[in-house]
């Protein structure tokens, strides 16, 4: 090989190496040094290739089913329970259907998460199916006075979480930063989320008092799905139509809503964090405008205190509602006398 061509093969090799220790997190020396893998990804669906067909008959002897594919690219485990999936479109009767057999549908399996080990390997989530009909082998449609087209709309209700983390920055006296302390406590923390489809973005630190810290930071939801919660923690565990609602009264009820919870753990150096907005002061639920929100909280410092930075996580709970679609033509077969 042309010298020249080799070392170009090589300086892309490293650019290549590199590229992939960043995006697992990894440091070029060894172990990940952030906490997640991250993304704005969920559960992602589609239908199996041919379930159902492009393209079928009338006679009433071609019979089909409508096969959901659901795999878990985020970093929360999903049970069956707390999936459900409607089918939606037409008319199930226009297939030799009934109501029933298109909703309320849950997958074959739980969706575990992706994860990644102590070394940066990642591992994929689960792949998991449910199939339509419910109640019978297939669809088969009817008699039809000619071609016609029909939307399959697989509509997708999940209860998902969001974890994130983030170190507050904690000095003996805060007032009085030193050039060379430990970490500024005033200005912007790096704060890493799961993947997922809400994250925790632009933590913000700032000092209040001697013995008191303020911290702000943004919930963001990314992607075209809604989300839903209510005080009650209803999941789709309770319902499709409780969860993800189309009525348009409940929908405005929870819709863009996300359960909060700030978790400090540990020696209680960081003491009473209460945000505004959340009923408790560190747990409650806040409604996001136009996907986003953005919280201010404070805490009390125990005045037997050294430099420090102290890992602060937050953790979202919210019901997902996300679709996806397809055509099916009906070709009609004349009757020939």
């Amino acid at each position: 090989m042309n010298k020249k061509y080799y070392v170009i093969a090589l300086l892309i090799s490293l650019v290549l190496a590199l590229s992939a220790c960043k995006q697992s997190g990894a440091a070029t020396g060894g172990a990940p040094r952030t906490p997640f893998i991250g993304g704005t990804a969920g559960i992602t669906m589609n239908f199996e290739k041919d379930s159902p067909p492009p393209e079928v008959t009338d006679d009433e002897t071609f019979g089909f089913k409508a096969i959901v594919r659901l795999k878990n690219d985020g970093e929360f485990k999903v049970e069956k329970s707390d999936v459900k999936i409607n089918l939606v479109g037409f008319d199930p009767e226009d297939f030799n259907a009934v109501q029933d057999d298109n909703r309320e549908q849950v997958p074959e399996d739980g969706l575990e998460a992706k994860k990644r080990d102590a070394e940066g390997n990642i591992i994929e989530g689960t792949t998991t199916f449910a199939s339509f009909p419910k109640s019978r082998d297939d669809y088969r449609p009817r008699k039809f006075s000619g071609n016609t087209e029909f939307t399959f709309r697989a509509d997708v209700c999940y209860a998902y979480q969001t974890r994130a983390s983030t170190k507050l920055c904690i000095l003996r006296d805060m007032i009085n930063v030193r050039d060379d302390g430990l970490c500024k406590p005033t200005g912007s923390r790096t704060v890493f989320s799961s993947s997922a489809p809400v994250q925790v973005v632009n933590f913000r630190q700032s000092v209040i008092g001697k013995d008191k810290l303020s911290f702000s930071f943004d919930i963001s939801l990314n992607g075209n799905v809604d989300i839903f919660r209510d005080k009650s923690d209803i999941t789709p565990n309770s319902g499709f139509d409780q969860a993800c609602p189309r009525d348009p009264k409940k929908r405005r009820e929870i819709e863009n809503k996300v359960k909060v919870e700030l978790i400090t753990t540990g020696d209680p150096v960081v003491q009473n964090p209460k945000c505004g907005g959340l009923d408790s002061g560190s747990i409650g639920v806040v409604t996001l405008v136009n996907g986003k929100r953005t919280l201010t909280c404070t805490a009390d410092l125990s005045t037997d205190r050294s430099d420090l930075e102290k890992t602060i996580d937050i953790k979202l709970d919210y019901n997902v509602l996300d679709n996806k679609e397809t055509k099916i033509l009906v070709k009609h077969l004349a009757d020939i006398s």
